[in-house]
């Protein structure tokens, strides 16, 4: 993947060696335990209120969100959505092929002889005698197939270069299979940048968050975890002094905008909770028999 930045515009500044620990401050892991297998190069944004660093309210623990280079987001979140989406499609015009009532039997059904080596013309006698939806049938069943095939494939990647490898041979594989107009690297390409348009408001864009973070990260507002504050080296002379010592370093701080963004963001997610339907019509009969009793 390609470096999504300019090279002149970031969010972060730096010259912090004096400065005591901060909202918004960028750390980077020493150890890559931190988080799963994949997300290479995490970063993480600290989210705890100045008021409680300075005051030492927060008794030592710094509360932060991870931030994910864009390429890993796609990969984990965006694709395999995309993925999703359209082995439903093939699915839902596999159940079209049926009466209602069998439908889901016979489409599971389907997909386990496939599995299991049938021959195809074993498993078309799953339709009803009468239907002439045989190559339709065929198409779809393949495509499901390779849908999954992908979806159990790509979890198992350890490494851009294997994910895009598959991704690569997927669309190969469609585009033999149902010879579409548009090549299905298209239609992938596509849905892709109709996804990336407007992010979840459970994550925020950040194109360089801190020195070496080119490329774009995405910080996930929901991930929220905590690290002591003195397992943070603030300054290169901390790790010299204590080697071993600590689990992370700052590298880099947001500036005022982003950091404020982050956080109004983040506090957005937990705080803007849907009730179920029940309970607004609870609260709305609660409310008028309340209000037509008064006076009686």
């Amino acid at each position: 993947m390609t470096d999504a930045t300019s090279g002149t515009f970031r969010e972060y500044e730096t010259g912090l060696s004096e400065q005591p620990l901060r909202q918004g401050d960028v750390l980077e892991f020493l150890q890559k335990e931190e988080f799963p297998t994949g997300w290479r190069d995490t970063i993480a944004i600290v989210v705890t209120g100045n008021c409680d660093l300075s005051f030492g309210k927060h008794w030592g623990t710094v509360t932060y969100v991870p931030a994910i280079p864009f390429d890993i987001y796609v990969q984990q979140f965006v694709i395999p959505k995309v993925i999703a989406t359209e082995s439903t499609k093939a699915e839902k015009a596999l159940h079209d092929l049926f009466d209602q009532e069998v439908a889901s039997d016979s489409v599971d059904r389907a997909v386990e002889m496939l599995q299991l080596g049938y021959s195809m013309a074993e498993i078309t006698t799953l339709l009803p005698s009468e239907s002439k939806e045989r190559p339709r049938f065929e198409t779809e069943l393949k495509t499901l197939d390779l849908y999954w095939a992908a979806q159990i494939t790509l979890k198992q990647c350890t490494d851009a270069e294997q994910f895009w490898r598959h991704i690569d041979r997927l669309t190969t594989d469609l585009d033999k299979l149902r010879k579409p107009k548009t090549a299905s690297r298209e239609t992938l390409r596509k849905e892709m940048r109709n996804r990336l348009k407007n992010f979840p408001g459970d994550s925020l864009y950040l194109s360089e968050p801190g020195p070496g973070c080119g490329g774009g990260y995405v910080v996930m507002l929901r991930l929220i975890r905590s690290i002591e504050d003195s397992a943070v080296a603030l300054r290169p002379a901390d790790e010299y002094h204590s080697p071993g010592q600590h689990r992370a370093r700052r590298i880099a701080r947001l500036k005022t905008l982003y950091c404020h963004r982050v956080v109004q963001q983040m506090a957005h997610v937990f705080t803007d909770i849907g009730l179920p339907t029940d309970y607004e019509e609870s609260r709305d009969s609660h409310l008028k028999n309340y209000v037509e009793s008064w006076g009686k």
